[in-house]
């Protein structure tokens, strides 16, 4: 049984990079079949299924 070094573990920014679109747009297609069950158009409706979907927002980072 082989076991992987630590230094398997080490990444490229690269690799880094790529990791992060792929998660990125892995979230956003999650998020775009949450807002495809909503039977309103509504932005409030649609929040809701966001929200019990278990999405949250860091109220720091929004701007009213």
């Amino acid at each position: 049984m082989n076991q992987l070094s630590d230094n398997s573990l080490i990444e490229t920014p690269e690799e880094r990079e790529a990791f992060e679109r792929l998660e990125r747009q892995q979230q956003i297609d999650a998020m775009s079949a949450i807002v495809r069950t909503s039977v309103t158009m509504s932005s409030t409706g649609i929040a809701a299924k966001m929200f019990a979907a278990g999405c949250r927002v860091d109220l720091a980072l929004v701007q009213k």
